[in-house]
């Protein structure tokens, strides 16, 4: 091989090495940026909260109760306190807790279309009455029909006028008591023994037996009282005992010396479990679907990563074959120059 085209195909060689050498370095920023798509999709995949299922003491409450008398307390909250009385008694808690009272209640009725009508005197019925559907009503009068009754009446009425104080039977009963021989007032029973009060009135007065009889159509209120159970909530400071294992066993109420033993009973608000059991259903199908899209994509790259390292390899083996060829033609040429230069010493 002569001297110029040993040169000619070093340099050849020489440019085709660069080549090797740049497109091995452009391999190696690939895998270097593939690395990172990795690390960024394991670092968010650790980030990821894994979801939990919910537990059912989550969702269970203990109630504590207890019983004054015959009368049945439920604590619906226990608040710690730190509050000192006036006689020196120290209560660590603040309680709310609902009872059942019994009440003696005022009850209005609303009869529509009652069909009121006045009766008049008879021989049978010297005084006349009125008639509300097919019921009689008779006129209020002290002590009629006997003593006792005439009281309950009075009870009655005086809780009507606590709870309706507007009515029209209220106002009635403040002007009986100023003047019970001019009483306004009529009773009747209803179809549930109920004795209902109702106001004579005037045609003009809204509300009362002579304003139905020309207004057929309106309705008309009539007043009974009843005693009720109510249930009330209650707030008091208190000191309570816990056993070892943290529940409470008494109770002692503000402004009471008696001790209460607190009975307790635990339930489970199994809509709001089944409702968090779905949510954990939800999400661990979204966490799992998520987890699959890292997998797949972190597949996808160290595919790509392969591709590029076998490629790399290639180049490795395309670069020292280069290289021994450059070897070899640099020999060539340094004997070429070798011999050049010992014919002109000769």
């Amino acid at each position: 091989m002569g001297m110029a085209a040993s040169q000619a195909r070093w340099i050849s060689l020489a440019a085709r090495k660069t080549n090797v050498e740049y497109e091995g370095q452009q391999i190696n920023q690939a895998r270097t940026a593939l690395s990172n798509q990795t690390s960024e999709l394991w670092n968010k995949l650790y980030h990821m909260e894994v979801p939990t299922p919910p537990s059912t003491t989550d969702f269970t409450k203990t109630t504590y109760a207890f019983d004054i008398g015959d009368s049945h307390k439920v604590i619906t909250d226990i608040q710690d306190a730190d509050y000192t009385d006036s006689d020196g008694i120290t209560y660590n808690k603040y309680v709310t807790y609902s009872s059942d009272v019994v009440e003696y209640t005022g009850i209005r009725a609303t009869n529509s279309n009652p069909q009121v009508q006045w009766v008049e005197p008879t021989s049978d019925n010297p005084t006349g009455y009125y008639m509300i559907g097919t019921k009689i009503a008779s006129q209020l009068k002290k002590n009629e029909p006997s003593e006792d009754e005439y009281e309950t009446y009075v009870a009655a009425l005086d809780r009507i006028a606590i709870d309706w104080p507007e009515s029209t039977v209220a106002k009635a009963w403040k002007a009986y008591k100023t003047d019970p021989d001019n009483s306004g007032i009529w009773l009747f029973k209803d179809n549930n023994n109920e004795m209902n009060f109702v106001v004579k009135g005037s045609q003009s007065e809204v509300d009362t037996l002579e304003y139905c009889i020309k207004n057929q159509s309106e309705a008309l209120h009539t007043y009974y009282a009843i005693n009720q159970t109510n249930k009330k909530t209650i707030s008091k400071y208190a000191v309570v005992e816990y056993d070892a294992s943290g529940r409470a066993i008494s109770i002692q109420l503000e402004k009471s010396s008696a001790v209460y033993q607190l009975s307790t009973t635990s339930s489970t608000d199994d809509d709001a479990y089944n409702d968090a059991m779905n949510q954990y259903y939800y999400n661990k199908q979204v966490y799992e679907k998520k987890v699959q899209d890292i997998n797949a994509k972190t597949e996808q790259i160290q595919t790509e990563d392969r591709t590029l390292e076998l490629r790399l390899k290639q180049l490795d083996t395309e670069q020292n074959a280069l290289q021994t060829e450059m070897d070899a033609v640099h020999k060539v040429i340094s004997k070429n120059i070798e011999g050049t230069f010992k014919t002109f010493n000769d």
